[in-house]
């Protein structure tokens, strides 16, 4: 697997630590999905389920992981870009309860 960039490496890491916990990644899931956010129709629309394929898989496989993504047109780098930034602005608890 090519190395991933310093950031994107933070990005998978911290994304599969938030992901294992169901409140932390529902409310991931909620941010990420809200129409204020910039990438949510491109998530919705196309990375959704390879972002929780990656998230969702182990640290130590992420070359047979990429491997597997490459049979299937895309890779791990790839993904692991589009996992969505979060937005402090709207991330609060009092917007959770909208």
């Amino acid at each position: 697997m090519q190395r991933l960039l310093f950031h994107d490496e933070s990005r998978l890491e911290y994304g599969r630590r938030f992901w294992r916990d169901p409140a932390k990644r529902e409310r991931l899931l909620g941010h990420w999905l809200d129409e204020r956010h910039p990438y949510s129709d491109r998530l919705r629309d196309r990375w959704l389920p390879l972002v929780d394929r990656v998230l969702r898989s182990e640290p130590g496989h992420d070359d047979s992981l990429d491997a597997a993504l490459q049979s299937e047109g895309v890779s791990l780098r790839a993904v692991v870009k589009e996992i969505p930034p979060v937005f402090g602005s709207f991330f609060t608890a009092a917007d959770r309860q909208r």
